[in-house]
């Protein structure tokens, strides 16, 4: 499988804009990975998240707040070098993986700015959103501290009818 890597940040925003979803990898009690998959706002560099009040996640947060963070393009085309060689095939796609600190967010204007945020990542639409359900959510935040971006599959053979 042929990899490139991307370093121009305005090419990572473009695979990180274009996913509906990421994956929020955290760090058990153990030493164990814990990895969810959760809908997401992306602005201005910073990420977006947010839960429920309470649950496991939080609680592994509270105990070590860095993340990996990792988007993957969608609708991805299936590609080969050869036909017959089952070791050529591969998938056309991006990846970005973020890694840093998720920060919470507790001032009720800000939460509502950034829930406002997060839901543009959807819509178009605007929102009125409750003083009860801002303080119901738990608003992450987290501003990337290092990104590793790449392509794959790029020049290899569509497979058609795949």
């Amino acid at each position: 499988m042929r990899t490139s890597f991307i370093t121009e940040q305005q090419e990572i925003d473009k695979i990180i804009e274009s996913c509906s979803h990421c994956f929020v990898g955290m760090t058990e009690k153990d030493g164990s990975p814990y990895v969810i998959p959760m809908n997401f706002g992306y602005a201005d560099g910073i990420i977006i998240l947010h839960s429920g009040p309470h649950g496991k996640h939080l609680n592994l947060l509270d105990a070590d707040n860095r993340v990996c963070v990792t988007f993957c393009t969608e609708n991805n085309k299936i590609l080969y070098q050869h036909a017959d060689v089952a070791c050529s095939y591969s998938m056309e796609s991006k990846s970005v993986l973020c890694k840093g600190k998720i920060e919470f967010v507790d001032d009720l204007q800000e939460k509502e700015r950034l829930i406002k945020l997060f839901m543009k990542h959807y819509t178009d639409r605007e929102f009125k959103i409750s003083t009860p359900a801002i303080r119901n959510v738990k608003l992450w935040i987290l501003r990337p501290e290092s990104y590793t971006a790449k392509a794959f599959g790029q020049n290899f053979r569509n497979l058609s009818g795949l």
